[in-house]
Formats: C-alpha cells, sequence, structure tokens
C-alpha cells in the first residue's frame, strides 16, 4: 500500500477542490493510504473528503495565540507545532505540497522524502519536483490573466490523469433523502410545471464577491416570478447569515424559502437542486465535485481563471475581464473591485440562466461591460472561452498562446485551436507584428548575456541580467512567460557560476525560440484564413453574377 501525505493549508475551497485530485489518486491506485494534513478551522471540509484515510490537524490559531501573547514563552507555540510534527515523522511514499507556501515547503523539506510541488535545499533555495511544480509556484502566481487552472496543474504536478469517477464527496443517504421528499413538496406546492429549484448562495467571505443587494432582492423576484423556476436561499446555520437571510426576505414580493445548512448537509441540499447561482465560494467547488451546474458570478478578487468552475454545463459571468482587480491583502477593497461589483445586474443572470440553462431562445447579450465564460476541455484540461458579452481579444490570445507555450515547452506538443485567433484576423496580425517585436528585443538582450557568459566577463553579464529583469516589468504576460521560468531558476542559485547562469540563459533562449515557432505558425494561419475568405468571396460573387 502506498502512504500518500497532501499538505494543504489553504481554506475550505481548496480543501474541497483538492477532493479531485484525491479522487484521480484513488482511482488511479485504490489501496492508496491518503492522509492530509490540514488547519484545524477547516477540519468539517477535509472530514467530506472521501478516500482519505487520516486527517491530521495544525492548531494554527492555538500556535499563533501562544506566539503573540506575552505570558508565555515561544516554547509553548513550538511545543504545539511539535505535536504536528510528530505525527507526520513517518516513512512516507510521497508527500504533495498542495499549497506550496511557506510552512508546508518546510514540512515536505524535513519530512526529505519522494515529492510532488516545492522543498527547500539545506541553502533554503527552492526545489521543484519537476516544469509543473515551476508553473504552479512561479508563473501562475505572476500571471493576472492565468492560461491554466489549479486543478489541471496540480493533476500536472503530480504526474496523475483526472479522473473523478470516484465519487470525492461524502453525501449522507439520511440527508440526501430528508432533502429529496422536502424538494419534491416544494416543487408541487408551488403549482408550476416541472419547475427548476435554482439555489442561490447569498454571502461569500469577501464583500466584494457578493452580488450587491438590491440586485440580490431583484433576482429572487424574478426567479419568484417566472413559472419554471424556484429559487432557494442557501445559508450558512450562523446568525449573521440567519439575519441577512431574513432582511432580504422581508424585502422579496414573495418570500422565498430559505434553506440553512451546515457542511455535512450541503452536498445532499446541492444535488437535490437543479443549479447554483454563487459567487466564488467554497460551494462552488462542492458543486463541481457533484456535477451541479452552476451559474458563477466572478466578483472583486475572485480569481476565475485559476480556479473558476470546471463542470462544462456550468457558465460564469464576470465584469470585463480587463477591468478586474483580483488583488488580495489589506488593500482587497479597492475602488475598481467596489465598481466592478455593481455591473452585473440580475437581468444578466436571469439571460444565462433562460439561454444556457433552460434553452430558451433569447436576445444575445449586447452588454460591454460583462462577459460570459463557458467551460471547455483541451489537451491541457479546462479552459475558459469568452462565449458572448465583451471580448477583450489581447487577453484571450495571450492566455491562449501562453497554454500553447507550456504544452509545447513541457508536453512537447502543441494544443487544439480554440478560435480565438480566427476571431479577428486584423487585430491578431497587428498583435502578432507587435509580439514579434518583443521577442526580438528580449532576445538581443538574451544574447548579450551569453556571450558575456563566454567571454567570462562577470561585471557585463551582470549588467545584462539586470536589463533582463527590467524587461520583465515591462512586458507582458506572454512574453514574460519564458523569463519566469529563467528567474524562478536563476534566484534558486545560491552564488551561481558562469557555466549555470549560462546553462540557465540558453534554456531561455530555447523557450524563446518556441514563441518564435508560435508566432510563425500564428501568421502563416492569418494568411490560411485570409486567402480562404477571398476565394469565398469571389465564389459568392460569380454565383451572384451568374443568377
Amino acid at each position: 500500500m502506498k502512504d500518500i501525505l497532501i499538505i494543504n493549508f489553504k481554506r475550505h475551497g481548496d480543501i474541497f477542490q483538492m477532493g479531485r485530485l484525491i479522487s484521480s489518486i484513488k482511482n488511479n491506485n485504490p489501496d492508496a493510504n491518503i492522509t492530509v494534513l490540514i488547519n484545524k478551522e477547516f477540519d468539517k471540509s477535509a472530514k467530506l473528503l472521501n478516500g482519505v484515510n487520516n486527517i491530521i490537524s495544525l492548531d494554527r490559531k492555538k500556535i499563533v495565540s501562544y506566539k503573540k501573547n506575552k505570558i508565555y514563552s515561544n516554547g509553548f507555540a513550538l511545543d504545539e507545532f511539535g505535536k504536528t510534527i510528530k505525527e507526520i515523522n513517518k516513512s512516507w511514499n510521497l508527500v504533495i505540497n498542495y499549497s506550496n507556501d511557506r510552512i508546508s515547503t518546510s514540512l515536505a523539506s524535513y519530512l526529505n522524502k519522494d515529492f510532488k510541488g516545492i522543498q527547500f535545499d539545506l541553502n533554503c533555495n527552492v526545489k521543484y519536483s519537476n516544469e509543473w511544480a515551476v508553473v504552479f509556484n512561479d508563473v501562475l502566481t505572476q500571471q493576472k490573466f492565468a492560461p491554466l487552472n489549479f486543478n489541471d496543474c496540480y493533476h500536472k504536478m503530480v504526474g496523475i490523469e483526472e479522473n473523478n469517477s470516484f465519487n470525492a464527496l461524502h453525501v449522507s443517504n439520511e440527508y440526501n433523502k430528508i432533502c429529496h421528499q422536502n424538494f419534491l413538496k416544494m416543487r408541487k406546492a408551488e403549482g408550476k410545471v416541472e419547475p427548476k429549484l435554482v439555489a442561490i448562495q447569498l454571502t461569500a467571505s469577501n464583500i466584494n464577491k457578493m452580488i450587491e443587494r438590491q440586485e440580490l432582492i431583484n433576482l429572487i423576484n424574478k426567479l419568484n416570478s417566472k413559472e419554471d423556476t424556484i429559487p432557494l436561499l442557501v445559508i450558512a446555520p450562523t446568525t449573521d447569515e440567519r439575519s441577512y437571510a431574513n432582511k432580504i426576505n422581508l424585502e422579496l414580493d414573495n418570500k422565498a424559502v430559505t434553506i440553512e445548512a451546515q457542511f455535512s448537509a450541503l452536498p445532499s441540499v446541492l444535488i437535490n437542486c437543479d443549479l447554483l447561482i454563487t459567487p466564488d465560494t467554497a460551494i462552488k467547488h462542492m458543486a463541481d465535485i457533484l456535477d451541479v451546474p452552476t451559474i458563477e458570478l466572478s466578483m472583486g478578487p475572485s480569481p476565475f481563471l485559476k480556479q473558476g468552475s470546471t463542470n462544462q454545463e456550468s457558465i460564469i459571468i464576470t465584469p470585463r475581464v480587463k477591468d478586474r482587480d483580483f488583488a488580495y491583502g489589506p488593500s482587497a477593497h479597492t475602488e475598481k473591485q467596489v465598481r466592478n461589483n455593481e455591473i452585473i445586474k440580475s437581468e444578466h443572470i436571469v439571460y444565462a440562466l433562460d439561454k444556457f440553462f433552460l434553452n430558451k431562445d433569447v436576445k444575445k447579450l449586447e452588454n460591454t461591460d460583462v462577459s460570459i465564460y463557458q467551460i471547455r476541455h483541451d489537451e491541457l484540461g479546462v479552459f475558459y472561452k469568452n462565449i458572448e458579452g465583451r471580448m477583450d481579444t489581447e487577453i484571450e490570445l495571450e492566455r491562449y498562446l501562453s497554454r500553447d507555450f507550456l504544452y509545447r515547452k513541457i508536453e512537447r506538443n502543441s494544443l487544439s485551436g480554440h478560435g480565438i485567433i480566427e476571431s479577428d484576423l486584423n487585430f491578431t496580425s497587428n498583435w502578432i507584428e507587435q509580439a514579434q517585436a518583443e521577442l526580438l528585443n528580449s532576445s538581443k538582450h538574451v544574447l548579450a548575456a551569453i556571450k558575456a557568459t563566454l567571454a567570462q566577463d562577470a561585471v557585463k553579464l551582470q549588467h545584462k541580467l539586470t536589463e533582463i529583469t527590467s524587461y520583465m516589468g515591462r512586458t507582458s504576460d506572454y512574453c514574460a512567460l519564458p523569463f519566469l521560468f529563467y528567474r524562478a531558476k536563476i534566484n534558486n542559485i545560491e552564488n551561481p557560476t558562469l557555466p549555470e547562469v549560462e546553462h540557465i540563459l540558453i534554456a531561455l533562449k530555447n523557450d524563446l525560440q518556441i514563441q518564435f515557432e508560435q508566432i510563425k505558425e500564428v501568421s502563416n494561419l492569418i494568411r490560411e484564413s485570409r486567402s480562404r475568405l477571398r476565394q469565398e468571396s469571389t465564389k459568392e460573387l460569380l454565383n451572384e453574377a451568374r443568377s
């Protein structure tokens, strides 16, 4: 039996998302003995995951309390931390550093076992298990418009194909039976013909992720008035959420049913609903695992391109992506996030519901401040395709070509097209010219640095490396990609020798060559598309002349 430790110090949503990786591992190796190490406050999420044999909790709050309280010596905090060390100090066959933060990386390094993700070496430099670990740790974290979903990156990093045939989430038969009976009565009592039960998550952990209050009221009223939907307000069993739901209900034309569910009952609630409408919350990841279609409202700092819904039946509604501010931390409540929070209206949500879930013939969305993304799949996994509303061609081009670059660099293959290049040939042609000029400029910096290493000119080399660093800070996400790999490698060698620097620079030059090949192929595709369009136009003119 293979003993696997997964270290995940992230929050509820990330715990549920981890269930997808566990499902794939168990499907591939049913006898795997999986232990997860998490922060204690997220125990209730981990307990819902099937396939987990053991849960070890780090009581972070207690450790921090000991450390900050002047009454106690730091020894109390160390003793508490030592309890966790003692529990995990065993012979693991594999350690997966899921969260890749400083604490998880230190623990993965301490165990010094076969690992996936990152570790520290004896000099506290980062060691990567493979190139996908570099992508997760140093590429996706630096790009505003990420080309890859975290879930797919985790699977690539661990080296396993995603397979969710193993039931990743525990669903209580008792809760399921109760929900099914009550929801069946609800469908019949409303007097509507085969109505869809639409669960609406009212709150989120970040206020800027939540739908604006009046729009929420408008949405519930519209769903109540429709002949084919019944809205259900889903809340956690807390005083704050209960109070908020009551206040919302007081302002509705007709009261909506409120479902108060703790984590253990939520799976049963979701699988008995037809659709979930939610901002970026843990419940979204739970719905993904349960294959419940979702309308995800991506607002505030929600990084949907990294952690959006992965269900192909779901869609994502977002304010114009170019205007999004994905920043977390003390400055998270930015003015831009507040403005974006007010852009998604109830009519946008009802439109998406009617068109994509109820299959109604509705007029196409023309709002230029809102974008609708659909979940597609390609060779790398989930790809978010902009299908309606505002489309920022430059962002979509960069995301696609960045994705293709990663696939070419690491898997030595190219992606199938998504129709993005052909969507606006004139814009794409102009963008390609600019990107080619950028690549030529960056190549000059790299070649000059390589020459300096060959000449063993340390002073000139340092000057050229400084120029490369400066270039990284002002170029586009796509053009910066090879340099992110370069920086990850060169920053993790203490006092690198000239041969080591030369080796890293040559790898960078090879990565730039991949981008030149991409640019060439896109240019050829543009020419072929234009030629085909001319031929079709000529054919139409000839047909008109004959008629």
